[in-house]
């Protein structure tokens, strides 16, 4: 798979050292490919504006929907509110930060969700926002998805706002451009933590331009291995569409139970004509001068259906 689509949704990042289950992590994207629609006006927008359609766009249940139409259809038997937990949370890509979905699943115990069913959740998530790409890793398990990753977690304070992450990520720019700048440079923030998968670069640059800024925002670094900072392993997965190719999203629909497609699809169609709706309003913010401040509220109050 090419690095660009590698890591174009790699919007995530962990509070790892949290709990002592062993998690599964994912990340997609809400606002759709520009393939599938132009999205580039929405995209063109602050990022606290972005943010504010991804929020209503959750409130809206957008994820509660997908999971719901899987579970109801039998495609997915463990997936639950008890394991599966989303929120809005900040992801970077290529010198650019988006807002994402970014979600934490319990993948061991005794309500643990299994490997099958979390990945048929992130192909049927990818399809309904219509992404070029979503992402899974397993924290600390090689095997689990497709290839091995490194990555390293910056741990703030306290949960930061997804403008802050971003500076973050322009701080590590600053620090070496290679983290920053290419097809292989990517974070993305999760609660307190702010992670990244290593970027095609010797361990020891990926290292020590983290290092470096962690030590300039006042961030933690981690891990920390022997007193030496060091990288985190896990297995990583990258399920995606090519929508020029597969203009009906056929690649996830490859790897969904055909049971829930129907459900999945009248989803999808929601989603497209909340982000029209949401363009409309971006159009109609241009040409009265609205401001950030109204666009977001407009944002804030879009019909859900």
């Amino acid at each position: 798979m090419k690095a660009a689509t590698i890591l174009k949704t790699t919007v995530l990042s962990f509070a790892i050292s949290s709990t002592a289950l062993a998690n599964t992590y994912g990340s997609v994207e809400p606002i759709a490919n520009s393939r599938v629609i132009d999205t580039g006006p929405l995209r063109d927008l602050s990022l606290n504006v972005r943010e504010a359609f991804a929020q209503r766009l959750l409130e809206c249940g957008i994820v509660d929907r997908v999971i719901e139409a899987l579970t109801k259809s039998g495609s997915v038997h463990t997936i639950n509110g008890l394991n599966t937990h989303f929120e809005v949370g900040a992801g970077g890509f290529f010198g650019n930060t988006n807002p994402a979905y970014v979600y934490t699943v319990i993948d061991t115990g005794p309500n643990a969700a299994s490997n099958d069913d979390i990945k048929v959740l992130t192909d049927s998530l990818g399809y309904v926002l219509s992404q070029g790409s979503a992402f899974l890793l397993d924290a600390d398990d090689t095997a689990s998805f497709d290839f091995p990753a490194n990555y390293v977690v910056l741990n703030f304070d306290a949960p930061p706002s997804l403008e802050r992450s971003a500076v973050l990520f322009e701080t590590v720019g600053r620090i070496d451009p290679e983290l920053f700048e290419t097809d292989s440079s990517g974070y993305t923030q999760y609660g307190r933590a702010y992670l990244s998968l290593q970027s095609f670069v010797p361990d020891a640059q990926f290292i020590a331009g983290y290092l470096q800024a962690a030590t300039e925002f006042g961030v933690e670094y981690t891990p920390i291995v022997g007193g030496a900072p060091s990288l985190f392993q896990g297995g990583a997965a990258f399920p995606g569409n090519d929508w020029t190719a597969s203009p009906n999203g056929e690649e996830y629909l490859a790897r969904i139970p055909v049971a829930s497609h129907a459900a999945l699809a009248r989803i999808r169609n929601s989603h497209l004509r909340f982000t029209r709706a949401a363009l409309r309003e971006v159009h109609v913010g241009d040409e009265d001068g609205r401001g950030e401040r109204g666009l977001r509220r407009e944002l804030n109050q879009l019909n859900c259906r």
